[in-house]
C-alpha cells in the first residue's frame, strides 16, 4: 500500500480476512483496513461484505470513530461493482487461476507465493532470493531490489544482479508442496 499498489494490497487483506479467526487480537484493525482498501480499489462487493462483519455487535464498539461513519455508509448504500482479478497459469497444471489464489481448483495443488507481491508463482517468471531462497516473481523483484537494496523477507543487503530467471523451483525441491511448506515453516507455520 505504501507503493500505491492499493488493489494488490486490498487483495492481500482479503486473503488475511478470509482467515480472520487466526488473528483474534487484531480482528477490528484488519477488517477496517480491508474495508477501506477494498472500497478505495473498487472492490465494492468485498468492502460491503467485510463492513458487515465489522459492524456486528461484538466488533462495532471497537471500530475507530474516524472510520465508523464511512463503514456505516458502505453498509447503508451498498455498491456491488467489482474489478475482476487477472488470471495467470498455475505452475503445476497451467490452468488459468486468479493471481492471488494459492490453491489450484483444477489440480488441487498448493502454490507458493511471491514474497514481493503475494501473488502465486508462475513458471515463466520464477526466481528466488539468494540469501533466504524464498520464491519471487523475477519481473517484480528486480524493481523492488533496485529501490530498496534489501531482501523483502530477511532484509539482507542484495542487488538486482543476484537474481536470475529460473524455470521453476530449484532442483532440490521437486514438488510445489515442499516450497509452500517451507514458506509456512519459515514464517511460523501459518500458510494462508
Amino acid at each position: 500500500m505504501r507503493a500505491d499498489e492499493h488493489l494488490l494490497g486490498a487483495r492481500m487483506l482479503i486473503r488475511v480476512s478470509q482467515h480472520i479467526s487466526k488473528f483474534p487480537a487484531h480482528i477490528v484493525p484488519i477488517l477496517t483496513s480491508t474495508v477501506i482498501e477494498c472500497y478505495r480499489s473498487g472492490l465494492k462487493n468485498e468492502a460491503f461484505e467485510y463492513a458487515g462483519m465489522l459492524m456486528r455487535p461484538e466488533h462495532r464498539q471497537k471500530v475507530d470513530e474516524k472510520f465508523k461513519r464511512k463503514i456505516e455508509q458502505i453498509i447503508r448504500r451498498p455498491e456491488k461493482s467489482e474489478v475482476e482479478e487477472p488470471k495467470s497459469p498455475c505452475p503445476v497444471c497451467a490452468a488459468g487461476i486468479p493471481e492471488t489464489m494459492l490453491d489450484c481448483p483444477e489440480c488441487k495443488s498448493r502454490i507458493p507465493y511471491c514474497i514481493v507481491t503475494g501473488r502465486h508463482m508462475v513458471l515463466e517468471d520464477w526466481s528466488q532470493t539468494p540469501c533466504c531462497q524464498f520464491p519471487c516473481l523475477y519481473s517484480q523483484v528486480k524493481p523492488f531490489i533496485e529501490k530498496t537494496k534489501a531482501c523483502p523477507m530477511c532484509n539482507t543487503e542484495v542487488f538486482s544482479h543476484h537474481f536470475f530467471l529460473q524455470k521453476g523451483p530449484v532442483p532440490s525441491q521437486p514438488r510445489m508442496e515442499s516450497v509452500v511448506n517451507e514458506q509456512a515453516d519459515r514464517i511460523g507455520g501459518l500458510a494462508i
